[in-house]
């Protein structure tokens, strides 16, 4: 956005007159300014010139010698201009200048000799002199045209000779550019009104003449046309009319500046008009010719595959949905980015169709995107303009053509539609204001900004119930955009920077799932990590109902509809799957989250040991399960006892299963997968699994673990084997023994031997004391009294 220093000051009058600490005040308090550009800067040295003789050059056939009258007396320069005739105003580059060679290069102009003949100075071209927006025909070897100006013709002032070219030409503005980026949120800054406003409530302007939008006076006779709007809410608010005009006019010098100012090309009256009430309020207008729309008017979304002939002279397809106007003819109006040529204003027009619309943005960026086609209408358009001004933009643009345009009269009622919108009234804290701002703004200075940005505010204590002006709908919708206003206009510089405070000591760490599973780990099992997600066709081969699972609002597919309700069924999944790739066994765990059918959520250690083939009693996949887990949960800190269960799960053997008790607490089952189950996922032997509970797991205290000094006497140590048969608990037995005598250290399984449907066991005895050396009398003593307990 290009912001002018002059044209603001048609509203407001600056208290600070130095450009630099204007853009400074913008950038600290609204938007990013990145350049502050001096019109002219280019014009030093350069006056209006007057083409007294014309001679052909002796010595090049396309060079001619021009005596040129300048304030620095008559000086003959060497011109390669086309369009040279005697008594043409011309501007004049004196040598010392600094002008664009051809457009491109910058060179500072000497006393040269140009094929013989010495040439003091040059007659520029626009591109020479970076004035291509206001002489647009003069490029190449097209010469600067300066003809009578606006002032001479109207008021018979002399020619202007002689005068400083950038004082002739009005360029003693300052020109802001301001990074789009910083405003995309506020559309009503798109407009010089609008930085205006900003400079009066920052402190550095005050009002000079506010902005008025009054409605002229509008005939009683109807449209020649309807408009019929096939979806309001893509144009909300409407407002048009019909004007007649006797011929197009020539456009003022004052507004031609203006409008070079805002990176805008003059083009005729009635399209420079609409470009200036752009840049002004903010509201992109478009003017048709009447005479080039047959029938009525019909605003509506394209079909896919139409077209349209844009006023750049490209045919464009467009997206389904995009937003058009529509004759008799076909489409004539691309809305919101870019007319359609066929309506263009042209020499010959003398109807002219003016609308104001505020249209939705959606649709319009996705135009944007769909054409990858953006014009300065559309970027306003897709940040949504506001209601209000549609009509303050149409009534601007009716005033400057009543004013500009020869014979212009307005022929027919304001159609239009819509309304302004409501302000929301919204309440703000002002202890909070202050606690998110971190600075103690007193209320009424809150009170005094939020009025500066013309919010209508009433204090009461310290709530502030604040109504957005409608120019700002779009952005002021809650109390945090008043607190953000608020700040920005309080001024952050004047906000003393604190640096936040945090505690440095690390965070307390639960490394007990890590260390179980790295327990597991060493053990030789995998953690796999399948998706949580299942089908009730997996559920059902684990003998589960699918009832009991929580359902997914939106599946991918039925194979992926329910939340697991056990880590099981997919474990025993990827078991089958890599049961053929392993020698012996498939070890697997996985800790996941399970869920019931009321969605609550657990975390889960699900554990799989999948032999390959038949083994020996000492492999069993039970015993070596029970094994693996009760010595990685000791590594972590907790001892882990099992006992048999009555009432094993559906999927699990019924003579194979016990729970897992820790401090007396079930936290979960281990148990042999019933070889139903098992042979549906192609796992053909002997399969064990554990299903554990690892959130109530966590929720008990491990033990930590204390070192203890070496023993300083050796052990005795016998090994037994005992006949034994499966009704007998061993651990049990293990248990009672172990208390036999206070010699006894420890009793533990060396092996087993399969002896069907019995079984030997071994076990190794270790005896010690701890104050001196045992004599072999009592260690066989300490041990009968242990097989005693054994044998019983």
């Amino acid at each position: 956005m290009r912001i002018s220093l002059t044209w603001l000051q048609d509203f407001i009058e600056f208290k600070e007159f130095d450009p630099q600490k204007i853009a400074d005040a913008i950038t600290a308090h609204t938007a990013e300014v990145d350049e502050v550009e001096v019109l002219g800067s280019m014009l030093e040295h350069c006056c209006v010139g007057k083409i007294l003789k014309l001679e052909k050059h002796p010595n090049a056939d396309r060079l001619t010698l021009c005596d040129v009258q300048t304030d620095k007396g008559t000086k003959r320069i060497v011109c390669g201009g086309t369009n040279l005739r005697e008594g043409m105003k011309v501007a004049v580059a004196h040598v010392g200048a600094t002008v664009l060679w051809h457009g491109t290069d910058m060179m500072t102009l000497e006393p040269v000799k140009i094929r013989g003949e010495a040439s003091e100075g040059m007659i520029c071209a626009a591109e020479e002199l970076g004035l291509e927006k206001q002489f647009p025909e003069a490029v190449d070897t097209n010469i600067v045209d300066l003809g009578p100006s606006s002032a001479e013709a109207t008021e018979g002032k002399d020619d202007g000779v002689g005068q400083p070219l950038q004082e002739y030409l009005g360029l003693d503005d300052v020109v802001l550019h301001v990074d789009n980026h910083s405003i995309t949120h506020r559309p009503d800054l798109f407009s010089q009104i609008g930085f205006a406003r900003e400079c009066v409530a920052m402190g550095i302007a005050k009002w000079k003449k506010r902005p008025e939008y009054k409605a002229p006076s509008f005939p009683k006779d109807a449209l020649p046309l309807k408009i019929s709007n096939k979806n309001k809410e893509l144009v909300p608010r409407y407002a048009c009319c019909v004007l007649e005009i006797d011929d197009l006019g020539e456009t003022p010098d004052w507004m031609k500046t203006r409008l070079a100012a805002a990176d805008w090309r003059s083009i005729n009256v009635p399209v420079d008009i609409t470009n200036f009430v752009s840049s002004e309020v903010g509201m992109p207008l478009h003017s048709f010719d009447l005479d080039d729309i047959e029938g009525d008017i019909e605003m509506r979304a394209t079909k896919k595959g139409e077209k349209i002939m844009t006023l750049d002279g490209e045919e464009r397809e467009l997206p389904e949905g995009a937003l058009v106007m529509s004759d008799k003819k076909g489409i004539f109006d691309l809305l919101g980015v870019m007319g359609g040529l066929r309506s263009s204003t042209l020499v010959t027009t003398r109807r002219i169709f003016l609308h104001s619309a505020a249209v939705d943005p959606v649709s319009i960026r996705k135009t944007i995107m769909a054409t990858g086609h953006r014009t300065e209408a559309a970027t306003v358009y897709e940040k949504g303009i506001a209601p209000v001004v549609v009509e303050q933009g149409f009534y601007r643009a009716l005033e400057l053509f009543l004013e500009l345009v020869p014979g212009a009269k307005i022929v027919s009622v304001m159609e239009s539609w819509g309304d302004d919108g409501t302000a929301p009234t919204i309440e703000l804290s002002a202890d909070r204001t202050r606690k998110i701002i971190g600075a103690d703004v007193p209320t009424k200075e809150m009170a005094r900004i939020l009025e500066s940005l013309e919010c209508s505010v009433q204090v009461a204590g310290e709530v502030l119930t604040v109504t957005p002006p409608l120019h700002r709908l779009r952005d002021l919708k809650e109390a945090h955009d008043l607190v953000e206003e608020i700040a920005r206009m309080y001024g952050y510089n004047t906000i003393e920077a604190v640096m936040p405070t945090a505690s440095m000591s690390l965070p307390v760490r639960d490394t007990r799932t890590k260390a179980l599973r790295r327990g597991l780990q060493l053990r030789g099992y995998s953690e796999t990590v399948p998706l949580s997600i299942l089908g009730p066709e997996l559920l059902k081969k684990c003998l589960m109902d699918p009832k009991d699972a929580a359902e997914i609002d939106n599946p991918i597919g039925e194979e992926l509809s329910l939340m697991q309700p056990s880590t099981l069924p997919r474990l025993l999944e990827q078991a089958g799957e890599n049961i053929s790739r392993v020698p012996d066994a498939v070890r697997l765990f996985h800790i996941g989250s399970v869920f019931n059918s009321e969605a609550d959520k657990a975390v889960e250690l699900g554990i799989v040991y999948a032999a390959r083939k038949s083994t020996h009693l000492k492999n069993d996949p039970f015993l070596q399960l029970k094994q693996d887990l009760c010595e990685s949960l000791e590594g972590v800190g907790y001892e882990c006892t099992v006992q048999s269960t009555k009432n094993p799960a559906v999927y699990a053997h019924p003579g194979r299963a016990a729970e897992l008790l820790i401090e007396g607490k079930v936290i979960g089952e281990i148990f042999e997968v019933l070889p139903g189950v098992r042979t549906k996922f192609d796992v053909s032997e002997r399969t064990a699994a554990v299903l554990l509970n690892m959130s109530q797991l966590l929720e008990i205290a491990a033990e930590v673990a204390v070192a203890k000094a070496l023993p300083q006497f050796p052990a005795v140590v016998y090994d037994e084997t005992l006949p034994m048969n499966h009704q007998k608990q061993v651990g049990d037995l293990l248990s009672k023994a172990r208390k036999a005598s206070e010699l006894v250290e420890s009793i533990e399984v060396a092996d087993l031997f399969d002896k069907q449907p019995e079984y030997n066991l071994t076990l190794r005895f270790t005896y010690r004391a701890a104050d001196r050396t045992l004599k072999e009398e009592e260690a066989k003593k300490a041990h009968s009294e242990v097989m005693a307990v054994l044998q019983k």
